[in-house]
């Protein structure tokens, strides 16, 4: 079977091979770190990862000297010896992203879950470093 690129490269051609030896080089920093969003409300932070094809026995969530850290692994699949590869662009092995904890993070109540490829992970806000109003009261 011959694989034609995007670009109409085949790979015996010498580009390809070449940008396969780049991405094989950059592979390993791909495999450390799941991408992910930070998004702050009045509540809290929101971590989301980007964990597509996870078991859920190997997701590791915990806060470590003041650190959010999560793991998870994802294994490459067993193909049949005759099976031949002609391309591999997803990430297996142990992923790891830790983030420092903000100040106003309250260790207490921080939730994790896991739906459609997305880990979230809650951490609510100290109850006293949220915005509250003041009821001011007038005198007569």
């Amino acid at each position: 079977m011959e694989v034609l690129m995007n670009n109409c490269l085949t790979p015996n051609d010498s580009l390809l091979r070449r940008w396969n030896v780049l991405w094989n080089e950059l592979e390993p920093a791909r495999k450390a770190a799941p991408a992910a969003d930070v998004v702050e409300n009045a509540d809290g932070y929101h971590f989301y990862f980007e964990m597509a094809g996870i078991a859920s026995e190997s997701v590791d969530v915990r806060v470590e000297d003041g650190n959010l850290v999560v793991e998870a692994e994802r294994k490459r699949p067993e193909w049949s010896k005759d099976a031949e590869v002609h391309l591999s662009e997803r990430a297996y092995g142990t992923m790891r992203r830790a983030f420092t904890m903000p100040e106003d993070a309250s260790h207490d109540g921080i939730k994790a879950a896991y739906k459609d490829g997305v880990l979230e992970v809650t951490v609510p806000k100290r109850p006293e470093s949220k915005p509250f109003k003041i009821k001011v009261e007038f005198e007569n």
